[in-house]
């Protein structure tokens, strides 16, 4: 192909796939509006760990009709659910609100590998619902996608590329204009956006932070950026007081946007699927690593409170077992002992742009044990990462 034609055919490859996703968007956002999470009477009750007549007696209190619907005898949505907990005596309710101290750091969780397809997004998606939802802290939990695929994105926010709302590009580049009277920190605390968790917010991914990478490279080498690893950080500073912890999904790539993310990062979490392939590929990515942290340490890391391993979409099988000792022998301090178990359930509510966290046991389409079991797994494996977050937070003065 001549110049021109090759200059034709990237043009109709461009065309052709933004044609795709935005049908693709259209067809999700028009088959499946995503909905407040509901609980039933039963749900509810094992949810609070309270009786029927409490239960009762505090939606009555709160102004809440759980049987207003005209298909359902009894139903609250996650937002109903929050105000009923609210209600609660001290006593009566599983944990009291967290409030973090002021020695007590943001938690800004990285979640990374340079293997793609190891289930990094659906992790981030799962533990995020999960931080927010099961534990009854009301942890304010964000997340940011600094994937230009926009994965994790059309979860929580699929209409964010169609509508005005800042991207993670956006605030990193700042080629934006701010309103009258906003300032920088405004512009970053909307751009965390609202999702169908009340203590759950993301900052979006758009197709154009794509181009993030040229930014980068453009404005390094014509001297304009004095530290270019530390933009994602100084983000997440304005909204420091703001949340709790953060969890940041990154490309499998090695770049500018996961720099960022690793330097704006407290902690590290590598995902990893027990395939002979991924874990040939990560080995030789942590082989590498110590170049990686180098150029951290350079631009004046501080060091991280724990990394660790977490293994994904794990099968039981001989080879899965075998790769398993392996990697127990070799990375002992590193591995969480409970893995994200591969699950028919996760894999349909990941279908519907959805964690087994976003929606109720009665609402999941197929068989209701399968349901329970992979939201089971999901908190298992999310208690481990919470643990070392609240070690954290116990001794905030430690080096880890």
């Amino acid at each position: 192909m001549s110049i021109e034609e090759t200059s034709q055919a990237f043009e109709e490859l461009g065309v052709g796939a933004d044609n795709y996703i935005s049908r693709r968007n259209q067809r999700l956002l028009s088959n499946h509006k995503k909905e407040l999470r509901t609980f039933t009477r039963s749900e509810a009750i094992a949810y609070l760990d309270l009786d029927g007549r409490t239960l009762d007696k505090y939606a009555l209190s709160a102004g809440i009709d759980p049987r207003r619907h005209e298909d359902a005898k009894w139903l609250i949505d996650i937002e109903e659910m929050y105000i009923i907990r609210s209600l609660l005596p001290s006593e009566t309710r599983k944990e009291a609100p967290f409030q973090r101290s002021k020695d007590q750091k943001l938690q800004v969780i990285t979640v990374q590998n340079q293997k793609g397809g190891v289930g990094k997004t659906v992790s981030v998606a799962t533990i995020g619902s999960c931080l927010a939802t099961e534990f009854h802290q009301e942890y304010r939990v964000g997340i940011i996608d600094m994937d230009g695929q926009a994965t994790l994105s059309m979860y929580y926010a699929p209409e964010s590329d169609s509508l005005e709302h800042l991207s993670a590009g956006d605030l990193i580049t700042k080629e934006f204009d701010l309103d009258e009277g906003e300032t920088f920190k405004d512009a970053v605390s909307k751009s965390f956006l609202q999702t169908t968790i009340p203590n759950l917010r993301i900052l979006p991914a758009s197709q154009s932070d794509r181009a993030l990478e040229g930014w980068f490279h453009k404005k390094t080498f014509n001297g304009d950026l004095s530290s270019p690893y530390s933009l994602l950080n100084d983000v997440i500073k304005e909204v420091e007081d703001e949340f709790d912890i953060i969890l940041i999904d990154t490309p499998p790539s090695l770049g500018y946007a996961t720099f960022n993310s690793y330097f704006a990062a407290t902690s590290i979490v590598f995902p990893l699927t027990t395939t002979e392939n991924d874990v040939d590929a990560t080995c030789s990515y942590f082989s590498y690593i110590r170049e990686v942290w180098q150029l951290l340490l350079d631009a004046e890391h501080d060091g991280y409170d724990f990394m660790k391993i977490m293994l994904t979409n794990h099968k039981d099988s001989a080879t899965a077992t075998e790769l398993m000792s392996r990697l127990s022998t070799n990375f002992s301090q590193f591995l969480y002992s409970k893995e994200f178990k591969h699950s028919e359930a996760v894999r349909q509510s990941s279908a519907l742009m959805s964690t087994v966290f976003d929606m109720s046991k009665s609402e999941y389409p197929k068989t209701k044990s399968t349901f329970a079991a992979a939201q089971t797994n999901a908190y298992e494996v999310t208690s481990q990462l919470l643990r070392d977050i609240q070690k954290v937070w116990r001794n905030p003065s430690k080096e880890y």
